[in-house]
């Protein structure tokens, strides 16, 4: 969320709690629960409003009887208004499928592989391998390093997100990528 969004929200929320103290024509009474109502619905409508960028889903592709991914993209162009995705790994079939679609994708590194791409070698070969093949025509928009880590991982772990976020972000712009941004998920 953004800071100007913060600071609407918050000053929103105090002018509700003002007006909500406003009495009314009788003594002893504030303002209507319906007026307060009302100026909350308001206040969501905008919030809402101002942050909502698309409607996105995170597939996951561990199930039994999955429909392949080309009939998962067919679907979500045409019967859907999903314009994201995010995917637990670089899987190259998904990838491929979510190619010339203009539905955006993050791709999420495991928690297992952040350790191993603090090491900017590591970082540029697996940019090399699973984003460069599929960027441009698929739209990546994010690499997502890790999932809850800094909630679940162990120290090690935890202590080893940043260095790899930056390894694979300096990685990403010596392939010359520029647009696909890197983070984590907490």
């Amino acid at each position: 969320m953004s800071t100007t969004t913060t600071t609407t929200l918050l000053l929103s929320l105090l002018v509700l709690h003002y007006l909500s103290e406003i009495p009314t024509t009788k003594p002893n009474q504030t303002m209507s629960t319906t007026t307060t109502t009302l100026l909350l619905s308001l206040l969501v409508l905008h919030y809402l409003s101002t942050t909502a960028n698309g409607i996105g889903f995170n597939y996951g592709t561990l199930g039994n009887n999955l429909p392949p991914p080309l009939q998962v993209v067919n679907f979500l162009k045409t019967q859907t208004t999903v314009d994201r995705i995010k995917i637990f790994d670089a899987n190259p079939d998904i990838l491929r499928a979510f190619a010339d679609s203009g539905i955006a994708v993050t791709v999420t590194v495991g928690n297992g592989e952040i350790v191993g791409l603090t090491d900017p070698k590591a970082a540029r070969r697996w940019v090399s391998t699973n984003i460069k093949p599929f960027y441009p025509r698929t739209r990546i928009n994010y690499i997502a390093v890790g999932n809850e880590v800094i909630h679940w991982g162990d120290k090690v772990m935890v202590a080893n997100l940043v260095p790899a976020m930056k390894s694979l972000y300096h990685a990403l712009l010596l392939e010359g990528i520029r647009d696909i941004k890197v983070r984590t998920s907490i």
